[in-house]
């Protein structure tokens, strides 16, 4: 027999049903006459309020602000967009500016090449919209700014950028999995949307969290002052706290362009991992007295005996490089994560022919790097998993990159430095991005032979540009090769001219 109890149950949940119908019904109305506008908010540990717009109207033509020129290149596209017109905004760090370059010779500018090449009766107009030093959490509030321009396709690369600024994370250390579960769902929800945009429009100061880290205009990174690199400390490195911030501003883009119904294409950064010791290399503080002592003079014993073996004009001895690789292990054997050790212990194992060896034990390099200027193995995952969930197009130029590498290790051969690609890998992606497009039928070719024809094309963009012009992107490039000894500012204004030749 049911008891007394038992039988009020189902008229709570009855009850409880119809008081959430008021609710469901505005959701509804919601959805059907209000036309929702992006989020304002990034990441919600971030304020953003002092950011400002990337672009201002001139007339009826939308050029770079003036204010923004330190880190970004001055573009401008049509405040209408022509009804024959493809409009594709890509947004991104150095890497998409065309760094140590510029925007002529950027992947996006070959993009647009190859698009026209594929569709000569169509317009193509990419916009670059890279920032030197931006990462997810800046470019957010720039997705939400260029989803207003009327774009039929935008393009995010970051990843490599996540560590320059000097932001709290405990919002993130604290919150679950869970908890930033729920908030997801409901910023989709459309009552909540509107109820956060009306709060916004009355009290836009109350809109984020006191205790958040507030973003200047522009980019205050670490390694803009002189000793920078001092500022890394491998104790208070959080890098699982970073992954998840990344994570959650790259899935609010996805939810954003979504909402727009505006195609987007996630890119995952490739780095330097063949040619390119680590950055910076520290002990924890959390290790005692004798293990620091003991993996300091095996260090130094290890980089004598190498020191000894590239003079020796023989090349060394079998039993000398063999010495040196036992004490690399035995460095890592109490220190798994000494980034130098595991990189030039990859380094033995690549001139020994141990491949795969090499290979872990330069991600690993990378990745234990205490001043990751370079997007670490779980930020290249995690923009795998994103695409793959939310079902949006994804390039993988680190594979790209690593299937025309020796050894299939990405390294000089293709990349100026760390992370930036040479001009001819800037045209690679080019390609590869405009048979992305081919594929996801978002283009049709109109001529089957369209590749043939590239190569004339970029010959004739390239001479068009000058030797001014690479003589100052070397320049940069020895600029910003101090910079990430924290030796630089970034973004250093170049002399324009090439010196007297004698």
């Amino acid at each position: 027999m049911m008891t007394s109890r038992a039988r009020f149950w189902p008229g709570r949940i009855a009850l409880a049903l119809f008081g959430f119908l008021p609710f469901a019904a505005m959701e509804l109305g919601l959805r059907v006459a209000w036309t929702h506008q992006p989020a304002h908010i990034s990441d919600p540990f971030l304020d953003c309020s002092q950011l400002s717009p990337l672009f201002e109207l001139h007339g009826d033509i939308y050029r770079t602000s003036a204010d923004r020129l330190k880190l970004f290149e001055s573009t401008q596209f049509q405040s209408k967009k022509g009804s024959d017109t493809k409009r594709i905004f890509c947004l991104g760090g150095s890497t998409t500016q065309g760094e140590p370059y510029k925007h002529p010779t950027a992947f996006p500018a070959w993009l647009q090449v190859n698009l026209q090449l594929i569709e000569p009766t169509q317009r193509f107009e990419i916009v670059n919209c890279g920032g030197l030093s931006y990462a997810s959490y800046r470019l957010l509030p720039m997705l939400i700014e260029i989803l207003q321009y009327e774009p039929d396709l935008v393009i995010i690369e970051c990843g490599h950028n996540e560590f320059l600024e000097d932001r709290e994370l405990s919002g993130w250390k604290q919150a679950s999995n869970i908890k930033k579960g729920v908030i997801r769902i409901a910023r989709s929800s459309r009552l909540v949307q509107f109820a956060s945009q009306c709060v916004a429009d009355l009290f836009p100061a109350k809109t984020v969290a006191a205790t958040a880290t507030q973003l200047e205009q522009e980019v205050d990174a670490l390694l803009d002052d002189q000793g920078g690199l001092e500022k890394y400390k491998r104790d208070e490195l959080d890098v699982q706290s970073v992954v998840k911030s990344m994570r959650w501003n790259m899935a609010a883009m996805i939810e954003n362009c979504k909402t727009a119904s505006v195609p987007l294409v996630l890119l995952v950064p490739t780095s330097n991992i063949r040619d390119c010791p680590p950055f910076k290399v520290e002990l924890s503080q959390r290790m005692d007295a004798a293990s620091k002592e003991q993996i300091e003079w095996v260090w130094s014993h290890a980089t004598n005996a190498q020191k000894e073996q590239v003079e020796n004009l023989d090349g060394g001895t079998d039993s000398s490089e063999s010495n040196a690789v036992h004490d690399l292990e035995s460095i890592l054997a109490l220190d798994a994560e000494h980034a130098a050790a595991l990189y030039w212990l990859g380094q033995f194992e690549l001139g020994r022919g141990q491949i795969e060896r090499a290979r872990q034990h330069l991600i690993d390099a990378r990745d234990a790097d205490v001043c990751p200027l370079r997007a670490v193995s779980s930020m290249q995952q995690t923009i795998r998993e994103l695409a793959n969930e939310e079902q949006v197009w994804c390039f993988d130029v680190d594979a790209m990159f690593q299937t025309v590498s020796a050894d299939k290790l990405v390294g000089n051969q293709w990349l100026i430095d760390h992370v930036h690609p040479r001009i001819e890998g800037h045209q690679m992606l080019g390609e590869h991005l405009a048979e992305l497009l081919i594929q996801k039928k978002w283009v049709q070719p109109l001529d089957k032979d369209w590749p043939s024809h590239r190569a004339v094309v970029y010959r004739e963009r390239l001479k068009k540009l000058g030797e001014d012009y690479f003589f100052r992107g070397k320049q940069r490039l020895a600029g910003l090769i101090l910079w990430t000894q924290g030796r630089a500012r970034k973004g250093l204004i170049y002399p324009q001219t090439r010196p007297n030749q004698y």
